[in-house]
């Protein structure tokens, strides 16, 4: 196995283990903190705070969108047999005896 199939598949197994719903609760925090230096500068034009907001404000957005992404990906490789706030990998890839997660009927 090559280095970078080994490191994918380390990064998919950490993935598995995270809970979906808090990615994007983190998403939505790190976008909200992107908005406040945004309005900052509207709030107050300073040229040097106008400056930092736009440079840092679109870092910060960035970091947003790559966590929402993350957590659609790992929403995506677990699979639609948990459910969406349960962290842990989906129950095929469960140890013997683990607990079991009942179906949601959203029908």
């Amino acid at each position: 196995m090559s280095f970078l199939a080994r490191l994918r598949q380390q990064g998919f197994r950490k993935l598995q283990k995270q809970s979906v719903l808090g990615m994007v609760r983190f998403s939505c925090w790190v976008a909200l903190v992107g908005l406040a230096v945004m309005a900052l500068s509207i709030l107050f034009p300073n040229p040097l705070l106008i400056i930092f907001a736009t440079s840092a404000g679109q870092m910060i957005g960035m970091v947003a969108a790559l966590c929402y992404g993350i957590a659609v990906v790992g929403d995506v490789i677990r699979g639609t047999d948990h459910q969406a706030d349960q962290p842990g990998p989906a129950r095929k890839y469960r140890a013997e005896g683990s607990v079991k997660i009942a179906p949601s009927d959203s029908k």
